[in-house]
């Protein structure tokens, strides 16, 4: 089977499963808690143990919580008011209408799942959210994962929870969250990872690769893919009482796994809960004379409008920079440090500037006749700037 196939093979099988447990309301392999769906009841507890709180659980729209969950991104990623948040594999909403409500009324929650079955029930879920919450700030977009229907540098953070290990090609996906994060962007993702290499019997359990088991990658790889995609700041925390819970409850997927390890293996053995946070550079070196994305261009255009008083110029860029994606929080440093800079002494910072650069800018005369600049080696100024007076004006 060539690589495209096989693919495809994979999307199929994890769209079948998710969609028949987003159709049945509960589990697809048990009435236990479960990585691949559970009852109610168990759902919750689920999520009390990998760290939610009974509060953002309670807020929760019905039916919105199906025990697919591995880990708690949305604690790890420590959301603001304000921000734009992604969620890779939001399934029924459940860490999306929880984001939403960190974010608040001025910022946005966006789930992104495949499957169709899915999205319904979570477009489904926004009406209570409305009602319980009071805010309209969440939505649900269908696409992979591998090819997010988001546009470049847009999101402050990006959250997903025991969904990347189901990707077949999960290069693209960690490529896929640098193209969309903002310069300065974080991500935080919980999934399933191995400390060492499943045996092939259970790779190939259909039932395991849905209860995101048979997908799932070394500890190592996943480090290597996040810093390939250019991301940095990259820390892996493994969390193996997740896995040694799972297997207290006897959940039915992990039972299978047991019976296919060797004698006195146990699934914790191989596989962990991690969490992956990561950040995207604040500044990408595209090319030696490129040295700043276009967001950081606005901002320190923002900046330049700020000491140079223009306001065509602030509310220029200022609508740019939003087109860009920059936030008003990283607009608002721009503004802080560009009014630091206007108010410091005039000769203070030409001071510094001569230091810094080699320049010679700090010249008494040129200081005592700022309309006509450094008088030493340069031409007479134009009438642009001394206007109709002449010799007996400004530069007179």
């Amino acid at each position: 089977m060539n690589p495209h196939s096989k693919s495809e093979s994979v999307r199929k099988k994890v769209r079948e499963g998710y969609g028949q447990i987003a159709k049945i309301g509960g589990s697809c392999c048990g009435p236990t808690p479960t990585c691949c769906g559970s009852a109610p009841a168990a759902s919750e507890e689920l999520a009390k143990h990998i760290g939610y709180s009974a509060e953002e659980l309670a807020a929760l729209p019905d039916g919105a919580n199906m025990g697919l969950s591995c880990g708690n991104p949305n604690a790890l990623a420590a959301l603001q008011p304000d921000e734009v948040v992604l969620d890779l594999g939001s399934g029924g909403g459940f860490d999306v209408f929880i984001a939403g409500r960190k974010v608040g009324p001025t910022g946005r929650a966006i789930g992104v799942d495949m499957t169709p079955e899915m999205l319904a029930k979570a477009r489904k879920n926004i009406v209570a959210y409305r009602e319980r919450s009071g805010l309209d700030n969440v939505e649900f977009r269908l696409g992979e994962i591998e090819h997010l229907p988001v546009a470049d540098a847009s999101v402050d953070a990006i959250i997903s929870n025991c969904v990347i290990n189901l990707s077949p090609d999960k290069p693209q996906v960690w490529r896929e969250m640098a193209r969309v994060l903002k310069p300065g962007g974080r991500i935080a993702v919980s999934d399933l990872a191995l400390l060492q290499p499943l045996p092939p019997a259970i790779v190939e359990m259909v039932e395991a690769l849905v209860g995101c088991v048979a997908g799932a990658v070394l500890v190592s790889d996943t480090e290597r893919m996040a810093r390939d995609a250019g991301l940095t700041n990259v820390v892996l925390t493994r969390k193996s009482g997740y896995v040694d819970g799972m297997a207290d409850w006897k959940d039915p997927i992990y039972q299978k796994i047991i019976a296919h390890l060797p004698p006195g293996a146990k699934p914790s053995d191989y596989i962990t809960s991690l969490e992956v946070t990561a950040s995207k550079p604040a500044f990408v070196a595209a090319d030696s004379t490129n040295l700043f994305t276009p967001a950081v261009k606005e901002l320190v255009a923002i900046g330049a409008a700020i000491v140079a008083n223009c306001e065509p110029c602030l509310k220029y860029h200022y609508h740019e920079a939003q087109r860009r994606g920059v936030s008003k929080t990283d607009m608002a440093s721009a503004v802080k440090m560009a009014v630091a800079v206007k108010e410091s002494p005039h000769q203070a910072i030409l001071r510094l500037a001569d230091k810094l650069t080699g320049a010679s800018l700090s010249n008494p005369a040129a200081a005592s006749d700022p309309c006509c600049g450094d008088k030493v080696g340069m031409d007479k100024p134009s009438d642009a700037c001394c206007g109709t007076q002449g010799a007996t004006g400004c530069c007179g």
